[in-house]
Formats: structure tokens, sequence, C-alpha cells
């Protein structure tokens, strides 16, 4: 976890060059919408029951013709790049990352489609590293939490958990359901291709931490009370409501505002912390979900939460262009990570990965 966002902000008429302009662009989000309804509903189902070889390749393709068709995402991608990772990156190395951006989105959808079935066709192609160390926290009998970020296809790779016997249940907001002003026919969109798909891999129904609810804890303790693995992205962007409850941590060079859930469960029920990450291999298709031993709990939430923020952030500079957020200035915004822009209203992301449970922006 579609098109992860329009430009970073609404032109105005002077801006844009009046007008015309405006129709000019009006008819490019037409078009990029229709290419992605298409993408998911059909050309991305066939490719994926293609030999992996082919189907990656193709999405490869796909990924470098939206790069070059959407000059103003692409603009924003490498904007975003330069504002964050900009000591790390010179111009040229945004633009090529900016380009692995796009490639790994559309291959995220490829992913998505070889669940089917018991995800056997996904299986194949995903190295699970640690799962030993998952083993040993469920061999405790209270459950287990593994802490990630929307990095890379985890929607998918995680649902493979699942699908070889260990009960998973996700904690996160799918985005079409809190986006202000998305429409009954997105979000039936998005329940299609995406949910659907997702919930098949899932023990229990995504578990939704909107403000001012206290029932998330209660859904997640019942599932780790009955030795199963719950799954919180702790990258995701905090909603305006929940800023109050935010740490400060370090995070890619700069202060992030960041919500210390995962340590408040894990206190909350004793259940071990173990990082989980998943990187694409330079080939594409094949990939690798590593599963760390169990974090260290001793100390205050906020140097324990640290901790899990740090390895984050490692995974993140190892593959940066597998991070979700590049995509979305305003969540970069709300993350503290860039200044805050006004952002255009979106209607589907381009991959549609990227908002996913935001543990999912699913898990996109």
């Amino acid at each position: 976890m579609g098109e992860a966002a329009t430009a970073a902000g609404t032109p105005s008429r002077r801006q844009a060059g009046g007008a015309g302009w405006l129709g000019v662009a009006a008819v490019g989000s037409l078009v990029r919408r229709a290419e992605i309804a298409a993408y998911w509903l059909a050309a991305a189902p066939l490719l994926a029951r293609l030999p992996a070889r082919i189907a990656y390749r193709a999405a490869c393709w796909r990924g470098d013709w939206v790069f070059r068709c959407w000059p103003q995402k692409r603009s924003e991608v490498v904007r975003n790049l330069r504002q964050v990772l900009g000591a790390e990156l010179s111009p040229q190395g945004a633009e090529y990352v900016a380009r692995d951006v796009f490639r790994s989105s559309s291959c995220q959808v490829i992913d998505m489609m070889r669940l089917r079935g018991r995800a056997r066709s996904l299986g194949k192609l995903v190295e699970i590293r640690g799962r030993e160390h998952l083993d040993a926290a469920l061999a405790e009998g209270k459950g287990a939490i593994l802490c990630s970020a929307h990095l890379g296809s985890y929607v998918s790779a995680f649902s493979l958990l699942q699908a070889s016997g260990l009960p998973l249940t996700t904690i996160g907001r799918w985005w079409w359901n809190y986006r202000p002003g998305e429409t009954s026919g997105v979000r039936r969109f998005w329940d299609l291709v995406f949910a659907r798909r997702v919930l098949r891999h899932r023990q229990r129904p995504n578990i939704e931490p909107w403000p001012g609810r206290v029932h998330v804890a209660v859904q997640a303790a019942a599932a780790l009370r009955d030795n199963e693995t719950v799954l919180i992205c702790s990258d995701a962007a905090p909603l305006a409501e929940d800023q109050a409850r935010t740490i400060e941590v370090p995070f890619l060079g700069r202060p992030a505002r960041l919500l210390p859930g995962v340590v408040s469960l894990a206190r909350l029920t004793g259940a071990p912390v173990l990082m989980a990450f998943v990187h694409r291999l330079p080939d594409y298709r094949h990939q690798v979900l590593e599963i760390s031993p169990p974090v260290p709990m001793d100390g205050e939430t906020a140097a324990v939460f640290g901790r899990c923020v740090a390895a984050i952030d490692a995974a993140v500079r190892s593959n940066p262009a597998e991070w979700d957020f590049w995509f979305e200035s305003d969540d970069l915004a709300s993350l503290g990570m860039i200044s805050a822009t006004v952002p255009e209203r979106r209607a589907i992301p381009w991959c549609g990965v990227s908002r996913s449970p935001a543990p999912q922006r699913g898990d996109r």
C-alpha cells in the first residue's frame, strides 16, 4: 500500500495559465484514473498469470511509462526525496530512485494478483528469513507483534505468513475510508480490487484505529490472547486528532512525530515486538521478508519506540525507492519531514498499494 497523489498543491488559474490549462489537467487526470482501473481490473490479473520474469518486466515498463507521462508526480517524488535525503542523493541519484519508486509500486500490484488461491504463486518468489524468531515468540503463548513500515510489497509479503498457517491480523486504516470527500465509487473500487484480496489472507477483519475509540486495544489484545500475530506499520502519518499522542523521534535525519502504539500494546499484553521488513531484489520479481529477534523492552516508552524507529530508518535508507511516502507530500508533512503544503484532492492512488491499511496508508 494506485495513484498515490496528484500534484502537491492545486495551482491557481494564474499559475496554471488559465482555464485551458485546467481543462487539460482534468483530462489528464481522467486518463490516469482510467489507466489505473484498467491495470488493476484487467492488465495486472492477466500479467500475474504469465511467467514471473515476463510479468514483472511488464510492470516495470508500465512504471517507466507513468514516470515519463506524469511529470507533476515525478517532480513531486524527486522533490520529496531531495528534501528528506538531500545529503545522501545527488540530483541524478534522486531521478534514478524516483524512477524506481514508480517501478516498485507497479510491481506491487502484480504481487497482489499473485495472492490468488493459497498464494503459492507469490510464495515461490519471497524468501522469509527469521521465521524461527516468530515461531519462538509464539511458542511463549502470548502472541507476537510485528512492527513494520510502508516499505515494499509488505501487504502481500505478510499475507504469506497467514497462508503458511500463522494467523495474522493488521491494525490500520483503509485509506479510502478516512480520506475526506472520497466517493462511494472509489470506496467500492478499492474494496473490490484491494481489500477483498487482502482479507482472504487475514485471520480477522482489519482493526481500524479511529480517534477516540478504545476498541482497538481490546480487539488486538483478543488476537494476541489467542496466540496470533498482530501487524502494525509504525511509520504511518498520524491524523490531526492523533497528534497529541505522538512522540518525537529521530527519523531519516530529522525529528518526526509518530504514534508509539506498538510499544503500548506490547506492554499492555506482554507480547514481544519483532521488526519485520520486506525488500525487492534487483530483478524486481524476487523479494526477501526479514523478521528480527524481539526488540528489548527495557526503558521508557520513548526509548523502546526509538529502537523500533531506528530499525525502520535503517530499512528505508537501505531501500529508499520502496518507501510509500515519497508519493505523499501531505503525509510527509504530517510526519514533520517536510514543510506543510495544501494537498490537492485525490481520487485514487496511482498504484493503490501505498494507501493500503495504514497500519496502513493497509497492513498503502
